[in-house]
């Protein structure tokens, strides 16, 4: 009994194997009150929270082991001993210090959010408990960062500094060294393919001139996705059972180079035998060999029975199969080394969708996205026109972007909710400014485009310009659902007056006012018919000795006041993904306008328009935009009105020269005149930024414009064409609206052309 004669009793137990004391074994007793010592932190409380262990239990060997076991497990504590006074448990511990704060210098290639927070994720923050493995995490998260971003020679050093009140201070420093570059990669077994057209597949790749080149650091994850890229450009290729035997990669001695190495078995090339259909097939089978894109006797493409199974897959889901599955299962016949393509369809059962919503579309009315719905409620889902909806909602001009979420409803094999959620932009533009010309003295212009008026989706434009010798007030207003079926109203007036000069001095006044009525019939749904009419008077007057000769020839045959009344058509064809910063699709019209007969002055203008956008590679892609346009007078009238004709020049017909300046000029003055034809083209070579990657809001683009006005149809010249080339930058600007800068180069310029090398403009560009 001479255990129980000491003050207090020891049972202490070793903190990994939980042995008895050098006392023997306590015998069991009922604890009666629980006690604690050593906390400096922490409170009582605390340690109760992971005891296992409560007044009116027994201790014993096995509820010991368990108390100790779970007071180390919560890593509050480094040291753990369990003392007993009489019926009372006395918990002794030693607690793991605390991190005051901790600081990481010489990380300049490594850091920010992401480096804060996956050191948060492994503990290493303020007011969390230390311990000594941490170190090694924090070494191992910091080595993994910089071996992934190239850094090899990375050394990091790791100091703890003991402070009061058991906390520690951490110091990391990192000796980044220099980025290792891949020096080689070679892929050794080949025989189909050249080295050089496999490396071409690759996205890393060896060291060269290119500065700031990051394709030439190594990454794991870069280097197994590039060993899939070589697989699927065998196995599209019939190279079937193609195999990446192994890889080496080895590191320099220097840590400075590192030497990739991958051996790959080609194997034997096989063609398609036949494909066929199983399970549920739903679709007509003929319909579907229509789908499939490989035939009998054709090379075997991983990537073309892919394919083919998204194309069956998209026709089922067309009609209410949202959830079909068709898996393309190749049937290898090696002593032909052929391959029999079996599509497994597995259609699910048919859906229908519950409810569309929309989300992210603060400034926007719910019903203004609705109505551009082609899937809607209580319909079989199709997934063509869910794709088309969202379509429909990009192309708004205030809408950037539009992505859809479909969701099974829960509970349920046969309903779906989809929900579209769109990033507004900045619906329109406020643009404002004073300026000084020595033509026309100080010029004032203010101008508001709102393409959401009141979140309607109708577009509202005011313009107004003054100078001393020009005034001019545009208004329009746009509803694109005047009617429930989608045909679209614009009424716009208009008033315009000069004083001694029009577009660059030709030397006459005028003034001008009217009112234009158009609507828009949806004929499909990428065709419009344009259809409408418009009403202005205008009247000019001239000089004897400031007008130019053709402004003279002018009034002499059609006089000096007349009322026009217009008719105006025209269809367009519609198929871009965005009606703002299109990368897919074309944009096709053709307008025409033509006074009536009876007229101030009989005359016709003929408009057409094909921009195309055709991929090149990647994300790389041209936009290719031709117009061609023509006024001419019928009846009585002669001479086409001068300000009907047509200018060339400037950031949207050929940029370089200056807006306006190109084609005829009048006489005595040699002003530009324009004339009657003009044709145009732009080919932009649009270029993916790191600063826009999606191409959304900013463009960049190498660019060859070509294009000239002609005074008549039989003056056309291809020698007369001016050309250039250069460089352009867009980007879409709350309060500008689409700003364009470029620099230009001509190319065919010739003596008398004004160049204007730098070019801006903005406006809504919608």
């Amino acid at each position: 009994m001479s255990f129980f004669l000491q003050p207090r009793a020891l049972v202490a137990y070793a903190s990994l194997l939980f042995l008895p004391s050098a006392f023997g074994a306590m015998q069991p007793f009922t604890v009666g009150s629980i006690q604690s010592e050593g906390l400096q932190r922490l409170d009582e409380g605390t340690v109760l929270t992971y005891l296992p262990l409560t007044t009116g239990d027994e201790l014993n060997d096995l509820t010991e082991r368990q108390a100790i076991k779970a007071l180390y497990a919560s890593g509050l504590f480094q040291d753990v001993q369990l003392l007993r006074d009489g019926d009372t448990l006395i918990i002794r511990v030693v607690e793991r210090p605390q991190i005051a704060d901790f600081e990481i210098e010489g990380n300049e290639k490594i850091g920010g959010d992401e480096l804060k927070k996956s050191l948060t994720d492994v503990g290493l923050t303020a007011g969390e408990t230390y311990k000594r493995a941490l170190l090694d995490q924090v070494q191992q998260e910091l080595r993994r960062q910089y071996y992934s971003n190239g850094y090899y020679d990375v050394g990091i050093d790791t100091t703890v500094t003991e402070l009061p009140n058991n906390r520690v201070s951490i110091k990391v420093k990192v000796t980044e060294g220099k980025v290792t570059k891949i020096k080689d990669i070679n892929i050794l077994g080949t025989k189909v393919f050249s080295q050089k057209e496999l490396k071409e597949q690759l996205e890393l790749k060896a060291s060269n001139w290119i500065p700031f080149q990051k394709t030439d650091r190594y990454s794991k994850q870069t280097l197994g996705g590039d060993l899939e890229k070589l697989q699927s450009y065998y196995q599209d290729r019939g190279y079937l059972k193609f195999n990446v035997a192994s890889v080496q990669v080895a590191l320099s001695e220097n840590k400075e180079d590192i030497f990739i190495t991958v051996n790959v078995e080609e194997g034997e090339k096989y063609s398609v035998k036949d494909r066929r259909f199983s399970g549920e097939t739903v679709l007509n089978e003929e319909f579907m060999k229509r789908l499939v894109s490989t035939e009998a006797g054709d090379t075997f493409s991983r990537k073309e029975a892919t394919e083919s199974s998204d194309r069956i897959e998209a026709a089922l889901s067309d009609v209410g199969y949202a959830f079909a599955k068709v898996t393309p299962v190749p049937e290898v016949y090696e002593d032909t080394k052929q391959v029999s393509i079996n599509y497994a369809i597995e259609p699910g059962k048919r859906a229908y969708v519950r409810r569309i919503g929309f989300s992210g579309h603060s400034g926007t009315n719910d019903e203004t996205l609705r109505r551009e719905m082609r899937q809607l409620e209580a319909a079989p889902f199709s997934k063509s026109a869910v794709e088309r909806s969202r379509v429909r909602l990009a192309r708004l001009p205030f809408i950037e972007e539009a992505e859809v979420d479909t969701k099974p409803v829960p509970g349920s094999d046969d309903l779906v909710d989809i929900n579209f959620k769109v990033k507004e932009r900045a619906p329109g533009s406020v643009q404002f400014g004073i300026g000084y010309s020595g033509a026309q003295g100080f010029l004032i212009n203010a101008s508001l485009t709102h393409t959401n008026f009141l979140g309607t989706g109708n577009r509202v434009e005011i313009t107004a310009d003054r100078s001393t010798i020009y005034t001019q007030l545009n208004l329009s207003w746009t509803d694109p659902y005047f009617t429930a079926d989608g045909i679209s109203q614009t009424l716009s007036t208009y008033f315009r007056k000069s004083e001694q000069v029009i577009r660059f001095s030709s030397g006459f006044n005028s003034n001008v006012v009217g009112a234009d009525l158009t609507y828009g019939i949806p004929l499909s749904e990428f065709t419009t018919l344009r259809a409408g009419g418009g009403v202005s008077r205008t009247a000019i007057e001239t000089f004897p000795t400031a007008s130019a000769d053709q402004v003279l020839d002018f009034v002499l045959q059609s006089g000096t006041e007349f009322t026009d009344v217009s008719l105006r058509t025209g269809i367009t064809r519609d198929t871009r993904n965005r009606t703002f910063f299109a990368s897919r699709g074309a944009l096709t019209r053709f307008n025409l306008d033509v006074t009536v007969p009876g007229s101030g002055i009989e005359f016709y203008n003929l408009f057409a328009q094909h921009q195309q956008y055709i991929p090149v590679y990647r994300k790389l892609f041209i936009d290719a935009n031709s117009t061609l346009g023509y006024v001419d007078t019928y009846g009585k009238a002669k001479i086409v009105p001068p300000y009907e004709n047509y200018f060339a020049g400037g950031p949207r017909t050929v940029r370089g020269f200056q807006d306006g300046t190109l084609g005829p000029r009048d006489t005595p003055f040699n002003n530009p005149f324009g004339g009657q034809l003009r044709t145009t083209a732009q080919f932009d070579l649009v270029i993916p930024t790191p600063l826009e990657s999606d191409s959304k809001s900013f463009r960049a683009s190498l660019f060859y414009d070509v294009g000239n006005v002609f005074a008549r149809p039989e003056d056309f010249k291809v020698s007369e064409l001016r050309s250039s080339a250069g460089l352009s930058v867009q980007y879409f600007t709350p309060f500008l609206g689409l700003l364009q800068l470029s620099y230009s180069i001509p190319i065919t310029d010739k003596p008398g052309d004004e160049v204007d090398q730098f070019q801006i403009s903005f406006g809504s560009g919608f």
